[in-house]
């Protein structure tokens, strides 16, 4: 077998050694598409100070079952799989409360530990997640990110009729822009100065405010909300002038998703005011739970959001040509998700 081993700062090699062979409660995935996520490129310039070298990055994938030495019944070797991307500790308060998330010990998988850009994955078999047998595997690779969303729009507590904005429509703000829709918000109104990405969101069906221009921009969301402001916002830009905008365009008792990670130290002004005379509530994410992975697999399964889905495929490289591949998630910007073909 293949693997692409993140050896130095930009430095990628591939390396063949032999299929991993599963121990007690392991299993064996056969990689066929993995995509290149933003923090997969922050790991390969070297600005995740957790990331430790050699390291296999990744974590976004779906193969087939390979080998499995476990006793789980539900899934079979051949079967499509997923792997939830973290491993916790399963014993702190966190976990045992199912916020598996948030434990004290978490593992990331392609930061922490060996991730997916490989041709065959060694994971834990209570990890994996089945697939219908017809699904597209392109579409199954957007499992993490659609995650992502799902997880996201739970913490909002996203109830149907509200009205969303989103700060910011790359990939991952644009992928919540879908899961609201999903989830009966009545409109999402989506906040972006980059022109390219305007047009992207555009095609994508949704109403897009420009931030560059202060009165279009009241203008396109006064219509949305009748001039009441959302119910729900998220912050996916990571900057203040984001994290300005959502908390200003919440109506009275709103409620902001911080989904957008700033360097690690960074500062955020708050308007205090607004989150006591408004009763807004500000709430953060932190990765994702299985119960999350699950159900994003399950609505790739029902098809629901094929059409959607496969807009965000932009482009699809063999894993040899791995530098091209991760050239193009850096630098193209009509890029939404770069997928990597390790068949």
């Amino acid at each position: 077998m293949k693997k692409l081993v993140l050896t130095d700062v930009r430095k990628i090699e591939i390396v063949e050694c032999p299929v991993p062979e599963p121990g007690p409660g392991q299993a064996v995935v056969r990689i066929r598409y993995a995509g290149i996520c933003g923090s997969d490129l922050h790991v390969f310039d070297g600005l995740n100070a957790n990331a430790k070298m050699p390291l296999v990055m990744g974590h976004e994938a779906c193969g087939e079952l390979y080998s499995m030495n476990d006793e789980r019944t539900d899934i079979k070797v051949g079967d499509k799989v997923c792997a939830h991307t973290i491993k916790p500790c399963n014993s702190c308060e966190p976990c045992a409360v199912g916020r598996e998330n948030l434990c004290r010990q978490v593992k990331i998988m392609g930061t922490n530990f060996d991730g997916v850009f490989t041709q065959y994955m060694l994971v834990d078999a209570n990890r994996l997640i089945k697939f219908s047998d017809d699904v597209d595997m392109r579409l199954a690779a957007l499992v993490e990110p659609l995650t992502v969303g799902v997880h996201d729009v739970r913490r909002s507590g996203l109830r149907a009729g509200d009205d969303v904005f989103i700060a910011g429509a790359g990939p991952i703000g644009l992928i919540i822009g879908m899961m609201c829709r999903l989830s009966g918000a009545a409109h999402v109104v989506m906040g972006e100065m980059n022109p390219v990405r305007i047009q992207m969101a555009q095609s994508l069906g949704f109403t897009v405010a420009n931030t560059t221009d202060p009165a279009a921009f009241k203008a396109v969301c006064d219509e949305a909300t009748d001039g009441e402001g959302f119910d729900k916002s998220f912050e996916i830009t990571s900057v203040q002038p984001g994290f300005d905008m959502c908390l200003a365009a919440l109506k009275k008792s709103g409620v902001m998703i911080q989904v957008g990670m700033p360097p690690k130290g960074t500062v955020m002004g708050v308007d205090i005011d607004k989150i006591i005379y408004s009763e807004c509530e500000l709430r953060g994410v932190r990765h994702h739970t299985m119960s999350s992975m699950q159900a994003a697999a399950k609505i790739i399964n029902s098809g629901r959001m094929n059409d959607q889905l496969e807009k965000l495929i932009s482009a699809v490289y063999p894993m040899d040509r791995y530098e091209e591949a991760l050239e193009k998630a850096r630098t193209d910007k009509t890029m939404l998700r770069v997928l990597m073909d390790f068949s």
